[in-house]
């Protein structure tokens, strides 16, 4: 039997499951932009042109992707999207399993401790936007993974701070948790090999860490001063946080052993790449 992957959305998440991806032998993929269709060509993927606009809808490839969403493996992974949903999540009843990628955002100024019986905030716009999608996919059967921040080889601190555009937020004192792209890859992955339609689940690594802990570390390493410090209210909201993701249910789970269970190792294999 032929096993398919679809992608509903191709941006880093997307292109790191590819990599990871084993016993597939078709994949495919959204895009809104005619110039990105060559990239998925690149990275193996078959690519489906489909706009969905505030007003009106392109999609020429519908016919295609409706075809080959029956019985494939469907990563969600664009931002949430009302019209993008509506438009999307009719066409997936005959898939085999389904992955939405959310966001730990949902828990708003929420600090502390964040699992998943932790309440989420229902006053932010940018929570509600969040859980309206996922509240569409796991009607669907989907399993939700609510992500933190996302780091790799490729992107992430280390580039923002060798090019001194990163600031630390506040006195670094507050907790942030993060999940290396190839760990996240993996536990997608497996959300389709140990099916739990309508699960939600937090993922991360297993260290969280103050903003200060993770800048010190990575500027030894990388020899260059720690960046100066700014008001907390100066710095992107999804930095003001201050949680700490425990994600030992998804990891128990899904049967997923980290390869990056803490900012160092993960920090340390982006090093040696970004070193070469």
């Amino acid at each position: 039997m032929t096993k398919k992957l679809v992608f509903l959305g191709v941006g880093n998440t997307a292109l790191a499951v590819r990599r990871a991806a084993k016993g597939y032998s078709e994949f495919f993929g959204t895009t809104r932009s005619v110039e990105r269709m060559p990239l998925l060509e690149e990275a193996g993927i078959k690519p489906f042109l489909i706009q969905v606009g505030a007003t009106n809808i392109l999609a020429p490839d519908l016919e295609a992707l409706t075809a080959e969403l029956h019985g494939a493996d469907v990563l969600v992974s664009y931002p949430p999207d009302r019209r993008a949903e509506q438009f999307f999540s009719p066409l997936v009843n005959d898939a085999r399993g389904i992955a939405y990628i959310s966001s730990t955002g949902v828990y708003g100024a929420l600090s502390g401790r964040i699992d998943e019986v932790t309440p989420v905030d229902l006053e932010s716009p940018s929570s509600i936007a969040r859980l309206e999608g996922e509240d569409v996919w796991r009607k669907k059967g989907a399993v939700v993974l609510r992500a933190p921040g996302l780091y790799s080889a490729s992107s992430g601190l280390i580039h923002r701070l060798t090019s001194q555009t990163y600031r630390l937020p506040g006195d670094g004192s507050n907790y942030v948790s993060r999940i290396h792209l190839d760990d996240l890859a993996q536990i997608i992955l497996a959300s389709f090999e140990h099916p739990k339609p309508g699960s939600t689940y937090v993922v991360g690594d297993q260290r969280p860490s103050t903003h200060r802990e993770v800048v010190e570390w990575l500027c030894q390493q990388l020899h260059i001063p720690i960046p100066e410090a700014v008001p907390l209210s100066e710095v992107h909201e999804t930095l003001r946080g201050n949680r700490q993701i425990c994600s030992d249910k998804v990891l128990r789970e899904f049967a997923v052993k980290l390869q990056y269970p803490t900012f160092k190792e993960g920090y340390a294999s982006a090093l040696a790449s970004f070193e070469q």
